[in-house]
């Protein structure tokens, strides 16, 4: 083997830990920094995994009959708003807004029938 081969290799397994005690001591108060951080992290998950234990027992609780009765509710609200919609339906549509292009319609197309007609019978009658 190559000599400089194991001098390289020893000089980049000291330098991994640190040259100097002023490295080391460098990253000491970042280590604490992301050890703060660390802790507030934990306490953060339990505050979390608390407030879903809680929500879970909230959810056992809750009687069958708040259920039905929410779905009555919502069920006549459903039934409430299908109601207004019909009646505004026929509020917009009527047969007074309705009539006079009717028999617009009416007058006007059967008009045009009967000279589509009268100019067909002068084609063919020649």
């Amino acid at each position: 083997m190559n000599p400089g081969y194991w001098r390289k290799r020893h000089h980049s397994q000291r330098g991994a830990i640190g040259d100097t005690p002023e490295a080391s001591s460098r990253s000491l108060p970042e280590l604490m920094q992301q050890l703060d951080a660390l802790e507030v992290r934990l306490h953060q998950l339990k505050a979390g995994i608390a407030n879903l234990v809680q929500l879970q027992q909230l959810q056992a609780d809750v009687p069958t009959t708040d259920v039905q009765r929410s779905a009555q509710e919502v069920a006549h609200l459903q039934e409430t708003a299908d109601n207004f919609e019909l009646e505004l339906a026929s509020r917009v549509v009527s047969w007074q807004q309705l009539q006079e292009p009717f028999w617009q319609a009416v007058r006007f197309g059967g008009l045009g029938l009967l000279i589509g007609w009268c100019l067909a019978w002068f084609t063919y009658a020649r």
